[in-house]
């Protein structure tokens, strides 16, 4: 056999191994945060997306924990669905569905940097489930995560405003005391009136 053909006979080959290596690896399916949208009044609607159930079996069922700091406003659900709020759970039912989307508006306290776990139960209709609950990325079964940022996160209340500094950098002073100038005007008469007791008083004795 020549080099040549040698060299082609291997290339064929790997390629055989690598396309069965790849069908050999089930593909990564999680249930994940598919977006985030501010709603421009602090807070923020998260969409939940599957896309793919139990085996064959469809999923009626998807309950999302809420990390701490989140809160739960209202809810966006698929047709033929209902949804309910109990404390940090959410809860999605409704007739099986293989792929669908569910949304969580929330109130979100945190600071922007944070990573927020969701854990997920997806339940399927032949009463197997999927827990999505594992806090590492790299998980077989990872919760969904979301990375806040400001534009997620609760509008802080407006800080109280400090009255500006007076010209020149001196704090203007509490109401109802005396002002520099009142005091340097106070300082030069009474200097002016103790001088002119004592030229009065030199006066009558000589």
């Amino acid at each position: 056999m020549t080099p040549r053909r040698l060299l082609r006979t291997a290339a064929v080959a790997a390629g055989v191994i690598a396309y069965l290596a790849l069908g050999a690896v089930p593909a990564a399916a999680h249930v994940e945060v598919a977006g985030a949208r501010p709603n421009g009044d602090g807070t923020t609607t998260l969409t939940f997306a599957f896309d793919h159930s139990c085996d064959d079996s469809p999923t009626t069922e998807l309950v999302v924990a809420l990390p701490e700091g989140a809160t739960a406003t209202g809810t966006v659900e698929p047709d033929g669905w209902s949804a309910a709020v109990a404390g940090d759970r959410v809860t999605f039912t409704g007739p099986g569905l293989e792929t669908a989307e569910v949304g969580v508006t929330t109130r979100i306290v945190a600071q922007a940097g944070d990573t927020l776990h969701f854990p997920v139960l997806q339940r399927c209709a032949d009463g197997n489930s999927l827990d999505w609950i594992d806090r590492t990325a790299d998980s077989d079964y990872p919760a969904p995560r979301l990375i806040a940022t400001n534009a997620v996160l609760e509008t802080p209340p407006e800080a109280t405003v400090a009255p500006p500094p007076a010209a020149g950098g001196v704090t203007p002073p509490e109401a109802g005391g005396a002002t520099l100038g009142q005091a340097l005007t106070v300082l030069v008469v009474f200097v002016a009136a103790a001088a002119v007791a004592g030229f009065v008083v030199a006066r009558r004795t000589t």
